[in-house]
């Protein structure tokens, strides 16, 4: 018995022993390099517009802007990203801003649905600089059964403002990505 033991020992180990040795030549696990980074993402703060008790910010609904810049072209796209913070039965169509007398429809580029509903739009070239001129800012959320309008008051204003113009300062001011390749 204490010799089969022995032979039985014997025997896994040198069966360990060959598998190891057939196995370090397998290319199971590879090393790849990562893929190259495609563009770099900058998230502003966010503004929620309700009051809580007419002083306490609320937890929603929230805005806040996004910046992507193309690490191969230099490119950078800007969003503005309207957050729900209940579960919003009806399809969203989109949200527009009403910069002083003029009102810009955004271009619906994404709805994540999520623990809130995000609603993801561009902003052009166009609204961008009219955002910072303009003090009277209006934001409205359409879905299919009704429009909402969120009138800024005047710190809300300035920090809407504030936000674009610190997430332009960032984005503009990120060198490139270097990418090495092996």
């Amino acid at each position: 018995m204490e010799r089969i033991f022995s032979l039985t020992r014997i025997s896994s180990i040198s069966l360990l022993f060959l598998v190891l040795i057939s196995c370090s030549g397998s290319k199971a696990f590879v090393v790849t390099p990562e893929p190259t980074l495609e563009q770099q993402t900058a998230i502003s703060k966010d503004i929620c517009m309700q009051k809580y008790l007419w002083v306490f910010s609320g937890k929603r609904p929230c805005v806040y802007f996004k910046a992507e810049r193309d690490n191969g072209t230099g490119a950078v796209t800007y969003f503005l990203l309207y957050e729900i913070g209940t579960f919003d039965v009806d399809i969203p169509i989109g949200v527009s801003l009403k910069l002083g007398d003029t009102w810009y429809n955004l271009k619906k580029t994404n709805t994540d649905y999520s623990d809130t509903i995000v609603v993801t739009s561009a902003l052009t070239q166009e609204v961008l600089p009219k955002i910072g001129e303009n003090q009277n800012i209006t934001i409205s959320y359409t879905n299919r059964k009704e429009t909402i309008n969120y009138q800024l008051n005047g710190s809300q204003t300035a920090s809407f403002q504030s936000n674009l113009s610190k997430l332009i300062r960032v984005i503009e001011s990120e060198p490139k990505l270097n990418i090495n390749k092996r």
